[in-house]
Parts: C-alpha cells; structure tokens; sequence
C-alpha cells in the first residue's frame, strides 16, 4: 500500500477564506455579486461576519473605520469593475491614510481579461486602478499559488507601513481546486534602527536646548514611549492630525495638533533639535490655515516608511525602522538625560497654546463650531471614537477637540475625500461595538453615503450622526468669497434630513440649543439604532457668532 498521503483539496475560495482565518481576518464587507458568489458557498462554514453595505464604496469606508478602531484590517471584497472602481475612492482614502485592509477583487474570466470583447463588468485594465491605490496588488493566475500569495499581502501590512493589500482572482478561478492551507503563518518581525544612528541621534537629543517632538500617524501604537522620551529629556509635543492624542491635549507637554498656528510655527523655527516620528511633514496637516513652517534646526526622523524618510524636509539622521522599536532604543540612551526642574518648558508651551488659541487663523464661524465640540468633550468618554468627515466642524475639531486617547479621532487627512465619515464609523462600531462611536458629516457629505444608514440600521448599531448643516459646500464657498470668485455651485438644495434618517429607520433630531444636544447625544448611545442630530449652522443659539 502507497505511503503518500494525497493533498487536501478544497476551492481558492475557500482557501481565501480560511487563510482569512489564519489571520484573524474576521470581517468582510461586501455586496454579493455574480463574480464573488463562490465565497458565498463555505462562508457559512467559517469564523467570519459578513456585512452588506449598500455601496462598494461604503463597503472600503466601513473597513477603513474597522481597521482605524481595532488596529487589525478587515476585508472589503469587490465585484469585478464596477464594484472595484466604485471602492476605489475608500481604498485610495486608506492608502493615503496609512490604514491597513485586505481587498479581494474578482475579474473576468482568464481568456477575457485585456481582450475587450464587452464580457459583463469589463475594464481594460482593472490591475492597473488596483495598483494606483494598494501597496501590494498582485493576480492570481493559478490555484497553486493562493497561499504563498495570500500571506504575501498579509505580510506587508504586518511588517511595513500599513495599507491596503489586494488580491485580484478572475472568476473562473475562484471554483478550481486548491490546496488546503496549512493554518500556520510566518512570525513577521518590523524593522529595527541601527545602533549607529540611535546614539547619534541620542547625543543630538541630550544636547539640544530647545528640542521638539512632531509625532504622526505612524506613532499612534507607540505613544506611550513618545510621552516616555518628552517627560524624560522636557520635550514639548505636536502632532499632526493622524497623531492626535498620541499625547494627551491638556497635557503640560502637549501643542496639540496645532501645526497650523504661527506659534506653533515659530517653536518649530527656533527648536534646535526637532524629532519626527512617523509623519510625512506633509501639506494636509496644514490646511486649515496654509501656514507653512521651517525647520532650521537639526532633522531626526524616524519612519517605517523609507521613501518618507527624505520627502519634504531633509533630515540630519533618518532611521528607517518601526516607531516603536526606535523610541525603545531612543528612551535606553537617554537614561541619563534631565528634564529642566524650573517650569520654563511648561511655561512657553502654555505661552504657544495661548497665542494658537487666539490665532486669526481660526475659521470665521469657528466660534460656532467650539460651542458643539465642548459639548462633545463634555459628554463623551475619553476613549470614544469620532469618524468625521472633510465638513467645516471637523476642520476645527482638528485642531480644536481635546483628544486624550490616540487612535480616537478619524479624519480623510490624506486624500480629503467627501462621504468617509458615516460608513467608516458603522466600520469602527461593528469591530468595537462596546464604544462609542460618533459620526461627524456636513450637509454636502452626508448625501454620498446616506444609504449607508440602512447598513446601521440592519446591524443595529448605536450610533449617533452629527449632520452640520449649513446649506453649502461651506469651505469651497468660502474661499470662492475670499478670492472674488462668484459662489457658483456651492450653494445647495438641502433635503430634510430628519424625514429621510426616520425613513431609513433611525431615530432623528433637530438640535436647537446646546444642553439638548448633550442630551440626545446620551440618549442615543443607548438605542440599538443610529440618531441623527441635525445642527442648523444658522440656529439662533449661535446667534451673534460667525460672519458678519
């Protein structure tokens, strides 16, 4: 009798599935399709909770808020074509954002792709939009590769910076038969600095008399270690908005996300030393007012990301590592460092917030805007999460919310796209279902992904949606004034809200003073379905505030 033992079969999709498994890839958003109904057929069978979106693009913005939340990437599966494309725009927001997920996209048949004979769903190339908005794409083109493929994707998201990864499988592949994945995968190990560069970048930091932490999105797992390294040696902390909370506003360190301010700016021009962690030094972190700054002192920057490490500004050191592994090995060579015992680095950081609190950079209506997120700060937990979408509340609650905790305020810093907010924050619900989570949307976005209230109310979410409503695209009208330019297009038809939320099911409110809207905001996390909370941007509670 024959000693060899036949391989297990089973299909690639179900391989894609239990390989899903293997990585704790516990969610998949997705609408089914004629060209995904293969993974339909075991789905039952695995550990996985599928949702059903009501667009392809709500589908990518809800794994983007799951991954945000939970810090692990959920999957977004797509049909061929339309169903690609229209997630595009949610996975090209994930890229831009540095947010892990795990795409699986199907194609046409083999013999069809690239032909153009007009097959359902066709693109001409379908792999090259993929490849503009994932850091791995890859098309599997025979069964036998499906695992080594699959922890391929995984794998970068693990050990580099994370976005998101794609697996194209035409669909004629999706029923062939494939081997039974082993359930085992790699350890993955990220990067470490080099010895060489932590001392020299230690020296530098234990030198310096007026040092400066910018700590980024990329820091946000490793905060604990930035507040470590800025209590240890008195370094004053700003973060972009991606790194809010990374030290707690409020702290007597802390400069907030306040990039943006001419204080700011000036600290950051005279600072000797400043310390970049896990941050682009892009443009979007300073859109709220244009302010640019300099860096005229020496450049420490350490990124996960090595083409980051040279782009906008050039560093004096850059370390191409982990965030966390550098300030581990950072905080070890600075033990002998002091922190200055006189108050006088307390003291101007709480000169510079002063002056950025006062700035004239703040928005016209900003008043306003403070009013609603005090209340928020008031009535929410320190750990509550808020997805808020590119909508003139959101842009001062950038700067302005008091963020305690990291990974707490989601905002479309990157690619600035419109309609982010409410799906993402079903995502960020769904995989943190015992905290708060609240949506922040303007009139303007909320229209393109309001069917995604469906998807709310399906999964019987406690969501709050804070709707900012001021009849516009306020900040594109805004600027049109500001530069001559007639407001053509930008002032909108506003459909009633509360009719259409009631419509979908949800409960709805129109907020008319700023006690109830503590109220309602507390009622509503107790519902097993979403609120919305409409804010008239021309109440007469804000009466006297804003523009003339």
């Amino acid at each position: 009798m024959s000693t060899e033992t036949k391989t297990q079969k089973t299909t690639v999709a179900d391989a894609i599935l239990r390989l899903m498994e293997t990585y704790e890839v516990d969610t998949i958003f997705s609408i089914p399709g004629v060209h995904t109904v293969d993974f339909y057929k075991s789905l039952p069978d695995r550990n996985i909770r599928h949702v059903t979106p009501r667009h392809e693009q709500g589908a990518a913005f809800m794994a983007y808020g799951y991954a945000f939340a939970t810090g692990r990437p959920a999957a977004c599966m797509l049909i061929t074509g339309p169903g690609v494309l229209n997630a595009s725009t949610g996975i090209a927001e994930a890229y831009s954002d540095s947010i892990p997920m795990l795409v699986i996209a199907s194609n046409n048949l083999i013999a069809e792709i690239g032909v153009g004979r007009g097959a359902l769903h066709e693109t001409k190339s379908q792999s090259a939009v993929q490849e503009q908005i994932s850091a791995f794409s890859h098309t599997l083109l025979d069964a036998s590769n499906v695992e080594e493929i699959f922890h391929r994707a995984m794998s970068l998201i693990e050990v580099g910076r994370p976005r998101p990864s794609l697996i194209e499988i035409p669909r004629d592949l999706l029923a062939s038969a494939a081997p039974v994945p082993s359930g085992a995968k790699p350890t993955v190990y990220r990067p470490g600095p080099q010895p060489a560069a932590i001392a020299e970048a230690a020296n530098m930091l234990l030198d310096a008399k007026r040092p400066l932490i910018i700590a980024g999105g990329g820091a946000r797992f490793a905060a604990e270690k930035v507040r470590l390294l800025a209590r240890r040696l008195g370094i004053p902390v700003v973060t972009t908005n991606t790194g809010k909370g990374i030290l707690q506003e409020g702290d007597p360190l802390s400069l907030g996300s306040g990039l943006p301010f001419e204080a700011t700016a000036n600290a950051l021009a005279e600072a000797d030393v400043v310390l970049a962690v896990g941050t682009e030094l892009g443009e979007t972190d300073l859109l709220y007012t244009g302010r640019s700054y300099k860096i005229n002192g020496r450049l420490i920057r350490i990124d996960i990301d090595p083409r980051q490490l040279t782009m906008n500004y050039r560093p004096t050191i850059a370390i191409f590592s982990d965030a966390g592994t550098a300030l581990d090995a950072l905080l070890e060579k600075c033990q002998g460092g002091t922190t200055p015992d006189d108050g006088s680095v307390e003291a101007r950081v709480a000169a510079i917030n002063s002056k950025n609190a006062n700035d004239a950079g703040w928005s016209a209506e900003s008043l306003k805007h403070k009013l609603v997120l005090d209340v928020l700060a008031k009535t929410l937990q320190p750990d509550a999460i808020i997805c808020a979408d590119s909508t003139q509340l959101a842009y001062t609650g950038n700067h302005y919310y008091p963020t305690s905790t990291p990974g707490t305020w989601l905002f479309p810093n990157g690619y600035g796209t419109l309609g982010s907010a409410m799906p993402a924050a079903v995502g960020a619900k769904i995989g943190k279902p015992d905290r708060e989570v609240l949506a922040i949307v303007g009139d303007g976005s909320f229209l393109y992904s309001i069917e995604e209230l469906t998807t709310a109310v399906e999964n019987n979410l406690a969501l709050p949606i804070i709707v900012w409503n001021n009849r516009a695209y306020g900040e594109i009208r805004d600027a049109m004034i500001a530069s001559g330019i007639p407001t053509v297009g930008v002032d909108l038809y506003t459909p009633d809200f509360l009719m259409i939320a009631r419509g979908f099911g949800c409960h709805a409110v129109q907020i008319d003073d700023l006690e109830q809207l503590g109220d309602e905001l507390a009622a509503a996390f107790r519902r097993d379905k979403p609120t919305v909370l409409q804010i008239d941007s021309e109440a007469d509670m804000f009466s006297g505030l804003g523009r003339p």
